[in-house]
């Protein structure tokens, strides 16, 4: 009988040691897809510097960029183009597939633009800057994260994007809950 219970007692020490590393793993591993502009894509009358702030971008998370193919472009640049709407210098990425994904690979301010005449200057522009994923939960709620906009920079105000990533986790911890409550001897 004293073996049986040891064996119980291992099984769940290793349900729980599980629970915990799968529900870390997966809450790092996921990435938050972003809709640029959200329901109104990528065009000439959305306020993408607002759109921006509104979120926190971090690494291996997606853009998106929906949008009419011909009728504009998404441009990756240097700062530099970004703030001239100067293509001529500083283009590092071009994508003109009308569906575009951009994956964040690197820790550090990105740079976008629209290229088709006028629209940059227009306001078809923004900057993210791209941090480190720090928290479980990965909800946007550090205030030290910013948009860049065209000319300076604006602290956003705090908002929540639909990750799932809490959610799962708790969900994981839930799962711990009835573990421990089915494979607990009440004697």
């Amino acid at each position: 009988m004293g073996g049986t219970k040891s064996l119980k007692n291992c099984t769940l020490l290793l349900s729980i040691t599980l629970t915990l590393l799968c529900g870390f793993l997966l809450s790092f591993s996921m990435a938050t897809v972003y809709f640029v502009g959200d329901q109104d894509e990528w065009n000439s009358q959305t306020d993408y510097a607002s759109w921006a702030e509104g979120n926190n971008f971090t690494l291996g998370d997606l853009l998106v960029f929906k949008y009419v193919k011909g009728q504009h472009n998404v441009y990756e640049v240097s700062e530099e183009s970004f703030r001239s709407c100067d293509t001529s210098n500083g283009v590092l990425a071009k994508y003109e597939s009308g569906k575009d994904e951009v994956e964040l690979k690197k820790v550090k301010k990105y740079w976008f633009i629209c290229n088709i005449a006028g629209h940059c200057l227009g306001g078809m522009r923004f900057g993210i800057d791209v941090k480190q994923r720090t928290n479980l939960t990965h909800h946007p709620s550090n205030f030290s994260d910013h948009a860049l906009t065209p000319h300076n920079s604006i602290e956003p105000t705090p908002s929540f994007n639909n990750n799932n990533s809490s959610i799962s986790f708790e969900l994981l911890l839930l799962l711990l809950l009835l573990v421990l409550l089915f494979n607990v001897d009440f004697y």
